[in-house]
């Protein structure tokens, strides 16, 4: 399998690192570099691409890019850019410092599956877990319970977010208590 990559980086020690890794892999056999957003969707446009390893800094529209044939790098954890780039199909949301044989990983993977920098999981577990939208089903919550939630997600106190509703903090309890029960239920 030979493989046309393009490395869009605009940092050159990173980009340069990135081609070193890739051009002495037998299965890659063009390799293009790019250093902005210009240059990149210029490339996207007018060239035949296999993989796209590209720093997430040159990607404002995530849909620009081949559909299951790129790979995002960043420098921290963004979940929008994340769970935007796994709907696209992303190869992969690794970190700018990973390790060469991940960069490697990505080049063999099969069609449909996702490469994570073993040092985000903590990050993505962490927000599937605390994300209370993504097991709550809006519309069995009463409006009262839809606010609590809101000012939740925001990381209010609770002895703020009672003051705030005119509500005492045993009457918040319930609330929450309730907002569970129903986030228990819509998970099975």
């Amino acid at each position: 399998m030979e493989l046309s990559v393009l490395i869009a980086e605009p940092c050159e020690i990173l980009r340069t690192g990135l081609h070193t890794i890739l051009a002495t892999d037998e299965r890659v056999a063009t390799l293009v570099e790019v250093s902005n957003a210009e240059e990149l969707q210029k490339h996207l446009r007018c060239c035949s691409i296999d993989l796209v390893i590209v720093n997430q800094m040159l990607v404002s529209d995530i849909s620009t890019l081949p559909e299951s044939r790129f790979v995002l790098l960043t420098s921290e954890f963004n979940i929008t850019t994340f769970l935007m780039a796994c709907k696209h199909g992303a190869k992969g949301y690794l970190l700018e410092t990973s390790q060469a044989e991940l960069i490697r990983v990505i080049l063999g993977m099969p069609p449909g599956s996702f490469l994570i920098e073993p040092a985000l999981t903590v990050n993505i577990v962490g927000y599937l877990t605390s994300d209370m939208r993504l097991m709550i089903k809006e519309e069995l919550l009463t409006p009262r319970e839809k606010e609590i939630v809101g000012l939740l997600r925001e990381g209010i106190e609770r002895s703020t977010i009672a003051e705030q509703l005119n509500i005492s903090g045993a009457t918040l309890k319930t609330h929450i208590k309730n907002i569970f029960r129903k986030r228990t239920a819509t998970a099975v």
